[in-house]
């Protein structure tokens, strides 16, 4: 993956009153820029809790990136408003962490994108070395205006795309005012996200869950046909789950569960179409993890549930289950 950072800018923000705006831009060609920018840039364009957004028409953010894709303004001069928003934000609302706030123009794959991150503050310790006539005297002290890195989260970031201009946003929520509220995207950017691709994964298998639980008591085949239809959908839909076909394969005629999965998922913001990636949905739903009563665990490709030359299920005569494993081939340890 060969990016190419075109300009960046490091603006440090406070919620006491004493943020700076850089008026000069971040040295591109030094290792140290190329590196952290580098790293983080990467892990947002593959991190899995983004979720797709579109600017508000009113947004300040996309006007001033707008006027700077137009050529209206310079970099520099598009990233100082941007600045300054999000400054205005933090000393309105003090509960939101001071941080720098890391704007980067870069290309990639013939496309031009604009990436904003705030990057909160991190506590680190480190030693602080004097000499006197008494001699050499080490001490431990501690910083409180470090930048994340390498184990570092960034916890609020946009990707923006020139054309179309569909952002990916990560955030999490913070209390303003007594309520929750996801400013990034609200307030800061004024953009409407959808659900990224964990939180719809995440509320595929509640959903599978409650349904199990309340029609099946619990049991191992609804979940491994949830699964095996979600695997099998994304795969005829190049990565797009349709949840109405979902459910029609698994729970076929019987209309009450079907309209039950479906409202439960639409209740927990699920939209009825909605792009995982056929890659992402094996990763979420392409294995079984089994617990037995005595602590045995088993773990297997889904697909496999229903085929009787790898897997069978024996009904003991004291009304226990056995699991059968067949044609393993070579076994190693884990």
């Amino acid at each position: 993956m060969e990016l190419k950072i075109k300009n960046a800018i490091l603006h440090s923000l406070d919620n006491s009153g004493a943020s700076v705006l850089s008026e000069r831009e971040l040295d591109i060609d030094s290792e140290a820029c190329q590196d952290f920018i580098g790293k983080h840039v990467k892990k947002l364009l593959g991190n899995p809790a983004a979720k797709e957004a579109v600017f508000h028409t009113s947004s300040e953010i996309h006007a001033v990136i707008r006027d700077w894709i137009e050529g209206a303004k310079f970099f520099k001069d598009a990233c100082a408003p941007i600045g300054r928003r999000l400054c205005d934000l933090m000393e309105k609302y003090p509960a939101i962490p001071a941080g720098d706030l890391l704007i980067v123009s870069f290309h990639l794959k013939r496309e031009n994108y604009l990436a904003i991150l705030k990057l909160n503050y991190r506590e680190y310790f480190t030693h602080q070395l004097t000499n006197s006539d008494a001699g050499a005297d080490n001490q431990l002290v501690k910083y409180s205006a470090a930048l994340p890195y390498d184990s570092g989260k960034v916890e609020e970031a946009c990707l923006i795309p020139f054309d179309p201009m569909l952002i990916k946003v990560i955030e999490k929520p913070f209390e303003l005012d007594g309520e929750q509220k996801n400013y990034f995207s609200e307030l800061f950017l004024e953009c409407d996200p959808a659900l990224s691709k964990k939180e719809a994964a995440q509320i595929l298998h509640d959903v599978t869950e409650e349904i199990n639980e309340k029609y099946f008591d619990g049991g191992v085949d609804v979940p491994v046909k949830i699964k095996t239809a979600l695997i099998g959908e994304a795969e005829e839909a190049e990565g797009e789950i349709r949840l109405e076909n979902v459910a029609s394969k698994v729970f076929e005629d019987n209309l009450e569960i079907r309209e039950a999965y479906l409202g439960l998922a639409r209740e927990a913001g699920f939209r009825s179409d909605i792009f995982l990636g056929e890659k992402y949905v094996r990763q979420q739903f392409g294995a079984q993890k089994l617990k037995a009563e005595n602590g045995v665990e088993l773990k297997f490709p889904a697909s496999l549930w229903n085929e009787s030359e790898s897997i069978e299920f024996v009904h003991q005569p004291d009304g226990s289950r056995a699991i059968l494993l067949k044609n393993l081939g070579k076994i190693a340890l884990k």
